[in-house]
């Protein structure tokens, strides 16, 4: 029997990082796995990334699991037709909440198809989630804020990823305030850094022996309030080519990416989540920033980039006019000493959540 393991939790929170560890523990035991992704947009890091992996992965793009839940269970049968996998994990964009109501009641009682959901952790990084327990608010709007918690409420197992970066006497502080929180108290949780191969092989563990780690009802969400979190945020999908006239092009891309990260930070404090995918004739890699970060400790995921040209496939998501977010990219670029081709471009917001089902 196939094990369907759902992850969901905000923009930016590790979910992707987890999976891909999780992956290849398995992998190494010899059990085939595949992920289904899932965006607002229809370029994806996270796809790319599973692919460097040599993770079977598809997609599920231009919405959440709930809006497109048709189009989720045939990528579903799709994978299980074309990789036999024993594990599946998939995981819902960032900006999704309801994933009770719309996604798991729907599997486990209309079977649409025969892959009931094993799991649903939902990932949270500890230090906004440590912000938000302590009364301090969040890099976000109010409508924002609310996605990140209705997140929360409908979770049966929290996970508070990347404790790696809170200061070590704040791990205790986090698990005292989760133990105590109205909302929390009655949920499993666990600290986690998915950087940790022993971490992450915890978390598996539980979400293979555990059984269904589910909330005891869908939730009570105000959709209106829903939708407004999601629209706020700007979506933003680039794949572009950088050349330059000698060789190596790696400081023309840490050049661009410098300017886009620190120009973004000027724009707003509310980058839910900034994603590169770097690509040369010596390797590829990921890079991620979100609001929590501060620094360019990024700078350490770049790859050698030996050759004399390198391809970016960015995705933003950040709280700005979709325009902003696309001109202040182009402003960027403008001042880097490359060949800058903008390959392909779309900046957007997404539309109001209208789910599939809701049972």
């Amino acid at each position: 029997m196939t094990q369907l393991h759902l992850v969901g939790g905000f923009l930016g929170s590790g979910k992707t990082t987890a999976i891909a560890e999780a992956a290849r523990q398995l992998l190494a035991r010899g059990i085939r796995v595949g992920v289904v992704t899932n965006d607002q947009g229809k370029y994806l890091v996270d796809t790319a990334f599973f692919a460097l992996q040599d993770v079977p992965a598809v997609e599920v793009s231009g919405g959440c699991f709930c809006c497109g839940y048709d189009d989720f269970v045939e990528r579903l049968s799709e994978l299980r037709a074309s990789a036999q996998p024993q594990v599946i994990f998939a995981e819902s964009v960032g900006s999704c909440a309801d994933i009770v109501a719309t996604v798991v009641k729907p599997l486990l009682e209309l079977r649409s198809i025969d892959l009931p959901p094993s799991s649903l952790s939902v990932f949270a990084d500890a230090r906004l989630l440590l912000r938000r327990l302590q009364g301090q608010p969040l890099p976000f709007s109010d409508d924002v804020v609310y996605v990140f918690d209705q997140q929360l409420a409908e979770a049966g197992l929290v996970v508070a990823n990347k404790i790696d970066l809170l200061a070590s006497e704040q791990h205790a502080t986090l698990a005292g305030l989760m133990a105590t929180d109205s909302v929390l108290a009655d949920k499993r949780t666990r600290l986690q850094d998915s950087t940790s191969p022993e971490s992450v092989a915890t978390w598996l563990q539980t979400i293979e022996s555990e059984g269904l780690a589910l909330a005891a009802a869908p939730l009570d969400i105000d959709y209106s309030r829903y939708g407004a979190g999601e629209v706020r945020l700007a979506w933003l999908d680039q794949i572009v080519d950088i050349t330059v006239a000698q060789g190596p092009v790696r400081q023309a891309v840490d050049e661009a990416l410098s300017r886009i990260i620190t120009a973004l930070r000027k724009a707003t404090p509310a980058i839910a989540h900034l994603k590169f995918v770097i690509s040369g004739i010596d390797g590829e890699a990921k890079i991620s920033v979100t609001s929590a970060d501060t620094g360019d400790s990024w700078r350490t995921g770049l790859p050698p980039l030996v050759g004399d040209t390198a391809r970016l496939l960015i995705n933003a998501r950040v709280e700005l006019p979709a325009e902003t977010v696309e001109r202040v990219i182009a402003a960027s670029f403008a001042g880097v000493e490359a060949d800058i081709r903008v390959v392909m471009s779309n900046a957007f917001h997404p539309a109001m959540p209208s789910p599939t089902l809701r049972l």
